[in-house]
């Protein structure tokens, strides 16, 4: 894994109907919460990851925004492993298509076990 790169990309939303089913998966019916794992590369570079992701985000942007209508808690979450003072990249066209869908953007950091 590259130093600065993500490890874990995933949407969630909570609803209490099934419009999310084909793309999003289930996991707690209880809830109503649907989870979206997100492929990347691990061993890439951090804005290798974050076009991977902008991709598959661009490809399904029309049922992405669907769904905005009706969930609770729509959001996209990237955790990073950082070295201290590596910064977090989003470019503006990720960040134009993630508010065009309606989600929010979470963004966790954890230093790597080297720093």
């Amino acid at each position: 894994m590259q130093s600065g790169s993500i490890i874990n990309a995933v949407i969630r939303c909570f609803r209490q109907d099934s419009e999310a089913a084909g793309l999003f998966d289930l996991t707690r019916p209880d809830l109503g919460l649907w989870v979206l794992d997100l492929d990347y590369t691990p061993d890439a570079p951090q804005g290798e990851q974050i076009a991977e992701i902008f991709r598959q985000l661009q490809a399904n942007s029309i049922q992405l925004q669907k769904l905005h209508e009706g969930s609770v808690d729509y959001t996209l979450h990237l955790k990073f492993d950082l070295p201290e003072r590596k910064p977090i990249i989003i470019p503006p066209t990720f960040s134009k298509l993630a508010s065009e869908c309606g989600f929010s953007l979470e963004l966790y950091a954890s230093r790597d076990e080297e720093g």
